[in-house]
């Protein structure tokens, strides 16, 4: 049996990416994790997407597999001084459950430590996102602390966990 190989690639964002990124930020799943939790309009985005692009502190990639766009990537507060950055990454929900989350993580890493050249990066998520946490800690990521009863959902006050992983500690995969 012949197994088809996988690309997987991060790449920039297209104007035709627009609509489904709005579609991706909209879904419940998605504003669930969301500190502010609002659905947005394509024309909200637009704003937001004219203010960041060309930020040379802001990064947003798509993450394609065999062409097809599964996910979206966020590297944001980069701090070349200081040589850290926040990460954050959605997979829209066609493609959940498939596996794909180390890899697109993977890669951010990479990019992270091997193209930006940065010594730290960190990530804040709700302390209910256990398949996230799954996944951050698999590839290395630890638990710096907490912004306790900072996430109000469903009338209900969460934690938000505080994760980081060092350049010393990434291993490439």
């Amino acid at each position: 049996m012949i197994i088809p190989s996988t690309s997987m690639n991060l790449r920039g964002v297209n104007d035709d990416d627009h609509r489904w990124l709005v579609e991706l930020h909209n879904d419940p799943e998605v504003l669930r994790n969301l500190t502010h939790p609002d659905p947005i309009t394509l024309a909200q985005h637009m704003a937001w997407w004219d203010t960041i692009r060309g930020n040379s502190s802001e990064a947003r990639f798509i993450f394609t597999v065999d062409g097809v766009r599964v996910g979206f990537t966020k590297f944001y507060n980069i701090d070349r001084t200081n040589r850290n950055c926040v990460l954050g990454a959605d997979i829209h929900k066609d493609h959940r459950g498939k596996g794909y989350a180390k890899d697109m993580w993977a890669m951010m890493l990479n990019v992270s430590f091997l193209s930006l050249s940065m010594h730290r990066v960190s990530l804040t998520t709700a302390a209910y996102n256990n398949i996230g946490q799954r996944v951050y800690r698999g590839l290395g990521f630890r638990e710096e602390g907490r912004q306790v009863q900072s996430l109000q959902r469903d009338g209900q006050f969460h934690d938000q966990i505080c994760m980081y992983m060092l350049r010393d500690d990434w291993v490439t995969l």
